[in-house]
């Protein structure tokens, strides 16, 4: 049954239904103006469907396009779930959709529907497999003790501490079953040194993977599980060296770490540690005071080795390769160079891979810049939406996980907007208008290069920027500015420079090379330095719903992913999505996982802290609320009272809020307070003559960690946890799922 067939069925069953209602309403009697409204609602039914029905046979070839889109459908349906499946349930329906598409393969609805079908079940299964097939230990407490391990990987931070990723082989009283399969330590010890791939000895505490500190915030446990990080912690004492490294593994390793050094040390200063970042992908070197430069400029991206880096290098090879081959006409006439050239940047594309950590963004661009030069070898367009939604669909198969996090979300929005923009009619005419000869052309292809740059940036910030504000807070608003005046650097200089520096490296011939990348870096931050000082260059957005998000994206997947004029009907889900943004979740008090920092909001709508210190936790839940202000900033209010006892709050037509810290703080603060939640457990004979509203004590915040209430309507109070946000899932510590 085709589409035409199925659109002919809807209007005639349309048709008979509204006539049905016409008969009833006007008991048989049809009035002349009703029948000329009827005759019209008929002629815009068929007008739709014929539009409809045109549209899907235009873009009939794009169907490819949204395997992965519901691939990651299936992959969010997993991590939505309040329970962990079972591996056999998950996989159980594979067969029978694979089954019910070869049994549908001819129909040109029902096809379509059930290889979506099929994409969203073998999304859920590859990744309900991915978290058994990484499930490893996790500690369940903190413990002390000596540590053996062997080294993964090292950086160096810009204090000079050491951040290590070590595997144990025995840690104090540990049995062997119950080691976590990787830990990471810093180590700020003076001297102190390590190895990748040699065997340690040190004494270390290490901790579980620290709970969300919001109920709806980043999941730091459920990344490691991902990584199969079982514990996090520090060292007391410097590492032993008890075997030295060995293998290749190892030795690429140790390769990546010298090329790092010899970038800093001949570049020098924080210029060199943004060197070695665009190089070995290590930021921990890198000043916070860059950073935070580089992210309010817009030109953060450029720190992680992703799908820019991947082009400019292997496109500069194999730029490079093709122009020394065209020299030697023997070889330009006779051979295919251009695919020469291709399978050399496919090879200097893996070796930056190798050299830059392989993180998973980099994996991503490593993957999409194959593929690109492999459609070069099979005569194929480099690069196309169905190239990047093959990457997109290769990446959710192998790690399936990747969907949730940032990274993914930006470097694939960012490539399918730009793609779409560029694929687009308006644009395409633009492109292909003949060119111009001499001076013109020049001026011409200036000036080209330079819109370029700004209708890049312009489409990918847009692309970008939403998801950057969903999952940091913040909006980059000079980003263009930033963009444009640092891209030609980094494009021009520093990674064509860079690339240089590498293939001169083993002749020790680098240096010219590197010190005009790293006049180039010292370029690119002195612009994002200027553009940072700009007022108001660095803005703090709250946080939004996940629902806005994925409404947003829906809508601009379907706005990028055809062709034909339906697409527009994606603006109306963007609109919808942005619409959403403000409305998260505001709850009136926060409590700490270990109900160590406390919060209430004011009738002005900004939190008050019950302490001053700045920490992880009291920065995590500024930027949810979308609050420049610091810690210290947060903690002043004359409605905050705190003593050696615990603190109070007390505000007109606002409840009063106790915090105390001792029991005998707790009787008091239950006579005379509404709300009392206690830094310490408190005996059931206590609670019991609690004359409070709510009583919440140190025991409840250990069983459900962080803590949000709301006041609901009619002053009811609402408490929504951690625990019951995370449900029952393998990254969460068994302490708190059996409860």
């Amino acid at each position: 049954m085709g589409l035409g067939e199925v659109l002919t069925i809807w209007r005639s069953f349309g048709n008979l239904a509204w006539g049905a209602f016409v008969a009833i309403a006007t008991d048989g009697r049809r009035r002349p103006a009703l029948g000329k409204l009827t005759e019209r609602i008929r002629e815009t039914g068929a007008a739709c469907g014929v539009w409809l029905s045109d549209a899907y046979v235009a873009d009939s070839d794009r169907l490819f396009l949204w395997i992965p889109v519901f691939l990651g459908i299936g992959v969010a349906l997993y991590f939505g779930l309040p329970a962990e499946p079972p591996l056999w349930l998950a996989l159980m329906p594979v067969m029978p959709a694979a089954w019910a598409l070869w049994r549908t393969r001819h129909s040109s609805i029902f096809a379509p529907f059930s290889a979506a079908v099929l994409c969203v079940v073998i999304g859920f299964a590859a990744t309900t497999y991915r978290s058994h097939v990484v499930a490893a230990p996790v500690l369940e407490r903190p413990m002390a003790g000596n540590l053996s391990a062997k080294v993964l990987s090292v950086e160096t931070t810009e204090t000079g501490a050491l951040s290590a990723i070590l595997a144990p082989s025995a840690f104090g009283r540990l049995s062997p079953a119950d080691l976590p399969a990787r830990v990471k330590v810093n180590i700020r010890l003076r001297d102190a040194t390590l190895r990748p791939g040699a065997e340690v000895n040190l004494r270390a505490r290490l901790m579980p993977p620290p709970e969300p500190v919001l109920p709806y915030g980043f999941d730091f446990a459920r990344q490691s599980w991902f990584s199969s990080l079982g514990a996090v912690g520090f060292a007391y004492t410097a590492p032993e060296e008890t075997v030295p490294p060995t293998g290749m593994g190892e030795s690429l390793t140790i390769l990546r770490m010298s090329i790092g050094d010899r970038i800093r040390s001949k570049i020098g200063g924080t210029g060199g540690a943004v060197a070695a970042a665009l190089i070995t992908g290590e930021r921990a070197s890198i000043p916070d005071p860059v950073s935070v430069d580089l992210r309010a400029a817009g030109i953060y991206h450029v720190l992680s080795i992703s799908g820019l880096h991947m082009v400019l290098f292997a496109g500069s090879l194999f730029w490079a390769v093709r122009m020394c081959l065209v020299l030697v006409p023997g070889l330009a006439l006779r051979y295919p160079i251009k695919k020469w050239a291709a399978a050399v940047a496919i090879l200097g594309a893996t070796f930056y891979l190798v050299i830059s950590g392989a993180a998973v963004a980099t994996q991503r661009a490593w993957i999409m810049i194959c593929l690109m030069f492999l459609a070069v070898l099979l005569d194929r367009p480099a690069l196309s939406m169905r190239n990047v939604m093959l990457a997109a669909t290769v990446i959710l198969l192998w790690r399936p996980e990747s969907l949730i996090g940032a990274s993914f979300q930006m470097s694939f929005s960012a490539v399918i907007a730009l793609i779409a923009f560029y694929e687009s009619e308006p644009v395409r005419r633009w492109t292909s208008r003949p060119r111009a000869a001499g001076v013109e052309a020049l001026i011409s292809r200036a000036f080209a290069y330079i819109l370029g740059i700004a209708l890049t940036s312009i489409v990918a910030g847009t692309a970008t920027g939403v998801i950057a504000a969903f999952h940091f807070n913040r909006i980059a608003i000079y980003g263009l500015a930033g963009n444009m005046a640092a891209m030609p650097l980094v494009g021009i200089v520093v990674m064509p420079m860079a690339l240089v520096s590498l293939l001169l490296m083993p002749l020790g011939l680098d240096g010219p090379a590197l010190w005009a990348m790293g006049k180039g870096v010292d370029g690119m931050l002195a612009i994002a330095h200027e553009v940072a000082a700009w007022n108001g260059a660095d803005r703090m957005v709250p946080a939004a719903p996940l629902s806005a998000l994925v409404i947003t994206v829906l809508g601009a997947l379907w706005l990028t992913l055809w062709r034909a004029s339906w697409r527009y009907a994606g603006i109306l889900p963007i609109v919808v999505g942005l619409g959403l943004w403000g409305s998260g979740p505001k709850p009136d008090i926060l409590v700490d996982r270990d109900a160590a920092l406390f919060a209430v909001r004011g009738a002005d709508g900004h939190l008050v802290f019950t302490a001053s210190r700045p920490s992880y936790t009291a920065g995590q839940w500024l930027r949810y609320e979308g609050d420049a202000r610091t810690a210290r900033e947060a903690a002043r209010s004359d409605f905050m009272k705190c003593d050696g006892r615990g603190c109070a709050y007390s505000e007109r037509e606002r409840p009063s809020v106790a915090f105390p810290e001792t029991l005998g703080a707790v009787v008091e603060d239950c006579e005379r307070s509404e709300i009392v939640i206690a830094a310490v457990s408190v005996p059931r004979q206590i609670r019991k003559e609690c004359a409070a509203r709510l009583l919440l004590d140190y025991f409840f915040f250990w069983r459900n960690g962080a803590t949000a209430i709301t006041l609901g309507e009619g002053g009811q109070l609402q408490t929504v946890t951690a625990k019951q946000v995370r449900g029952v899932r393998p990254w969460v510590q068994r302490s708190l799922k059996n409860q």
